[in-house]
């Protein structure tokens, strides 16, 4: 059985969101997924997603300002990793329940 949760005020449901916004777009997923694997430079995740390293550079930025992922200078180069070990859960628990769900909708045109 669920604990009942506690109720969030306005402004804190504004900071969840946020958090939630971050992490909705798949570009930012695809950059998360390789930062799974370890630190990472820009240069890296740019030639791995295929994407601009202004793009690249624009995604890493907002999620930094979430304290979702974290940088390291080194020399010229810029390394990125992930610095809220929670998102690895996240990541898990979504990704089970689309799973699931992806399924269940499979069955549904599979039945007709």
């Amino acid at each position: 059985m669920k604990s009942k949760k506690v109720m969030l005020t306005r402004t804190a449901l504004e900071i969840v969101a946020a958090r939630f916004r971050a992490l909705s777009d798949a570009s930012r997923l695809q950059i998360l997924q390789y930062l799974f694997n370890g630190e990472r430079s820009v240069q890296e995740l740019c030639e791995l997603t295929e994407l601009s390293q202004a793009n690249v550079s624009k995604h890493l930025s907002l999620l930094a300002d979430q304290g979702i992922v974290q940088r390291r200078r080194q020399g010229l180069f810029v390394y990125y990793s992930i610095s809220d070990n929670t998102v690895y859960d996240l990541c898990d628990l979504v990704c089970n329940s689309v799973g699931k769900r992806y399924g269940q909708v499979m069955k549904e045109f599979s039945a007709r």
